[in-house]
C-alpha cells in the first residue's frame, strides 16, 4: 500500500469488524431478527455494507482511470487524510438518520440465502477488491482523487476509505446500541 493513511485507515475496518462480529457472536440476537420494525437486522446491516464497500469500488474502477491523469498534475497540491462524521453531523441537523439509497438498500428475503459466514466473506471479498485498487495510488494522488459526492463533501480517496470506516462504525454502534435496549432482539 502506497499510502500510510488508507492503510491504516483499512486497518480500522478490520479491528472494528472483529470486535463487532465477536459482539455478536456472544449475543442473545439471531441473524435476522429485526430490534424494530422499521431497523435493519445484523444481517440485513452487514449486507448493506457489502454494497456500499462495491458500489465504491465499482465506481472507483471507471473514475480513477479519468480523474489520476488530473490528480497526477496536481500532486503538489494541499489534501486532507480524514474526514468528519458526516452520519452524526447529518442526524443533527436533519433530526433523524440518513436514508440509504434503493441501491444500497438489502433486497427482502435475504434470510433465504445468506448465513452470516456467506454475507461476511462477501464483505471481506469486496474490501479486498477496494483495496486491491487502491493500492497502488500514490499518496497525493489519492489525496486529490475526489469523489463526486455532496453529501459527504466531495470526499478524497483516502477520506473514502476512513468514511467507510466511520459508515461501518456507525452501524456497528448502531447495532449494539439495539442490542442493549432490545429485550426482544
Amino acid at each position: 500500500m502506497k499510502s500510510t493513511y488508507i492503510e491504516n485507515y483499512f486497518n480500522l475496518v478490520e479491528k472494528q469488524r472483529a470486535v463487532f462480529y465477536q459482539l455478536v457472536s456472544k449475543s442473545h440476537i439471531g441473524l435476522w431478527n429485526r430490534p424494530l420494525p422499521d431497523k435493519w437486522s445484523v444481517g440485513e446491516t452487514l449486507y448493506h455494507l457489502y454494497l456500499m464497500v462495491r458500489l465504491v469500488r465499482r465506481f472507483s474502477t471507471i473514475y480513477f482511470p479519468l480523474a489520476k491523469p488530473i490528480a497526477r498534475i496536481r500532486k503538489h497540491h494541499h489534501y486532507q487524510t480524514s474526514i468528519h462524521n458526516i452520519y452524526v453531523e447529518y442526524n443533527q441537523k436533519k433530526k433523524g438518520p440518513m436514508k440509504a439509497p434503493c441501491v444500497l438498500t438489502p433486497p427482502k428475503n435475504l434470510n433465504q440465502t445468506y448465513t452470516l459466514l456467506d454475507i461476511q466473506q462477501l464483505l471481506v471479498n469486496e474490501t479486498k477488491k477496494f483495496k486491491n485498487l487502491v493500492a497502488e495510488l500514490e499518496e497525493p494522488v489519492a489525496g486529490l482523487i475526489r469523489f463526486p459526492d455532496p453529501v459527504a463533501y466531495y470526499p478524497n480517496v483516502i477520506q473514502s476509505v476512513h468514511l467507510l470506516a466511520i459508515h461501518e462504525q456507525h452501524h456497528f454502534s448502531l447495532t449494539e446500541e439495539y442490542i442493549r435496549d432490545s429485550k426482544s432482539y
